[in-house]
């Protein structure tokens, strides 16, 4: 019956490829035409034919959009435009049947090794990764190349290379012109990247990390290993594109696909500059694609790092890379109410919670009490999946032998814990309660002095308030904990009051689960404004989130 209706659609459409609408031919051959829109019918026949073995035939990915559709040739990344910078780029298409391949094994592989979630109906608008546009084939491409390195049975990888600053020589010089030329990138332009790589985008990634790995390390690294460098530049100019609103992406997807080129060869390598490129250009998806299609976009560097055997624990620029990834996994875990991808215990190596929790909790350094509260964030999820409590889609592994207040309460008081032995860089430098009477300012302030104090207590907020509201009714406490209200005001309060976009990238989450808790009408304002402030400055989507719940709101919204 399915297949029928695809084949009777085919039938009465004529699809044009550059335009979104079609033309719908009477019977009787006669030129009376009316203008419909089926796009939603072309893209369902698309993942229709993607998802079916049967149906998987060469031409499932055939052509490309045409580029009028994909990218605006008169205009650039707005911020960069006024200088000049940006040169209209074309990129090389890539083999339409190669595209196939790789989408099928990439697909086959996720089936076996992850739970990330079938093609969900979020992922038939997955912001630039359109059906046939080169974004997607070229995230089709590197998926299925780091899976297959990840199920590679070669037993061992190169260690950290030396960070040492390269001399500068005629190859270099060379290879260096080459790889700009490639890119169609000008010495300007590559300026004006690295200025915002490092001002803005480097202190997200660094917002757990007082050691600034992503700043400080990264940067230097890129320079011996030309695939970081182009992920890293990649990254820069879809952030400015985001923020600026640009409808041309050319100028991110010349430096995506360059970082592409020169990184699919080297993927076997499986070296620490590697791992960095691949969680570099997981950032640029993040940034780029539908949030409710993120864990698509992740299990590829999931199934890579659990391959090299890299956790919170590993210490230097490989710590640091397995947080970076850790926050989005929990993001993406939160959107999606499914597992992390890396499962817990690969989390820190420890033969069980008990042992985790007491190697957190010798590290004295407090950007791991921040990486500590994100470890227990993903025990909740956890707890919560495994015990059906969220929808799983696959329901398999459902805990049937487990006993759920027992988890509970042992996780809750490691919550709570972390909360109260938080050490002094952990809280709050002022907070001023709000009067209530101010309408225009519905929560408290509180204000924290760096990055791993922000997120890390919004972080906690979020976790407490999902474990009280999916508490055991008959739990009883020796002490009352803070209800479920005052946790969600202060996950919009630490939003509010804090500016850090780093941040301000990881709320979007936070922010969605204590609205729903929110019923006044300045309250609802307060979030809603947050929202499009933190898409407006930092170019993080968060509209999706604000539309969410103006739609669970209602009519509560005046």
């Amino acid at each position: 019956m399915r297949q029928a209706a695809i084949v009777n659609r085919r039938q009465n459409y004529q699809v044009s490829r550059v335009s979104f609408g079609a033309t719908k031919v009477n019977a009787n051959g006669s030129n009376t035409c009316q203008i419909v829109d089926v796009t939603p019918e072309i893209i369902r026949d698309y993942f229709d034919e993607t998802v079916s073995s049967e149906a998987m035939t060469d031409n499932t990915l055939s052509g490309q959009v045409d580029q009028d559709t994909q990218m605006t040739s008169a205009k650039t990344v707005s911020g960069l435009e006024k200088q000049n910078m940006l040169a209209h780029y074309s990129p090389i298409a890539a083999t339409s049947s190669a595209i196939d391949t790789s989408v099928a094994q990439a697909d086959q592989a996720s089936d076996l090794l992850f739970s990330s979630p079938q093609l969900s109906d979020s992922v038939l608008e997955d912001g630039i990764f359109l059906p046939g546009s080169q974004y997607q084939e070229l995230h089709a491409q590197l998926r299925s190349a780091i899976i297959d390195t990840a199920r590679s049975t070669v037993p061992s990888r190169f260690g950290t290379p030396d960070i040492v600053e390269q001399q500068p020589t005629a190859t270099y010089n060379s290879d260096d012109e080459e790889s700009r030329r490639l890119a169609h990138l000008l010495p300007e332009q590559e300026y004006l990247l690295w200025q915002n790589y490092i001002n803005e985008v480097a202190p997200w990634l660094d917002k757990f990390d007082n050691d600034r790995h992503f700043e400080l390390v990264l940067p230097m690294l890129a320079k011996s290993h030309a695939h970081l460098k182009y992920s890293l530049l990649a990254l820069s100019a879809r952030q400015l594109e985001r923020k600026e609103q640009a409808l041309d992406y050319s100028c991110s997807l010349a430096l995506y696909q360059h970082a592409i080129h020169l990184l699919s060869p080297l993927l076997h390598k499986r070296t620490t500059a590697v791992l960095a490129s691949c969680i570099v250009l997981c950032v640029l998806e993040m940034l780029s694609c539908a949030p409710k299609a993120w864990r698509r976009h992740l299990d590829g560097c999931a199934a890579l790092i659990q391959a090299l055997n890299i956790s919170g624990a590993s210490g230097g620029l490989e710590q640091s890379l397995f947080w970076v990834f850790a926050r989005m996994d929990i993001c993406g875990g939160l959107i999606s109410s499914e597992k992390t991808l890396i499962p817990m215990h690969r989390w820190l190596g420890g033969l069980d919670i008990a042992v985790d929790i007491a190697m957190l909790n010798t590290q004295a350094r407090f950007d791991m009490c921040a990486n500590h509260i994100i470890y227990l964030c993903g025990r909740v999820v956890d707890l919560l999946c495994s015990s059906g409590k969220w929808e799983q889609r696959r329901r398999s592994n459902l805990l049937g032998i487990v006993d759920y207040t027992s988890d509970w309460i042992q996780l809750f008081e490691l919550v709570e814990s972390w909360y109260e032995s938080r050490p002094e860089e952990m809280q709050a430098l002022i907070t001023i309660p709000s009067s209530g009477q101010d309408a225009g300012k519905p929560f408290s302030t509180i204000f924290f002095g760096n990055g791993p104090a922000t997120s890390g207590n919004q972080m906690y907020h979020t976790a407490a308030l999902l474990m009280l509201k999916y508490k055991p009714s008959h739990v009883r406490f020796a002490k009352k904990p803070h209800s479920v209200l005052w946790h969600a005001r202060h996950i919009c309060a630490i939003s509010i009051s804090n500016a850090h976009h780093g941040c301000w990238t990881n709320s979007t989450q936070p922010l969605w689960i204590a609205g729903q808790q929110m019923s006044h009408s300045s309250e609802h304002k307060a979030i809603l404004e947050i929202y499009e402030r933190i898409e407006r400055e930092t170019g993080w989507a968060t509209k999706w989130r604000a539309d969410d719940l103006r739609e669970f709101w209602g009519d509560l919204e005046t």
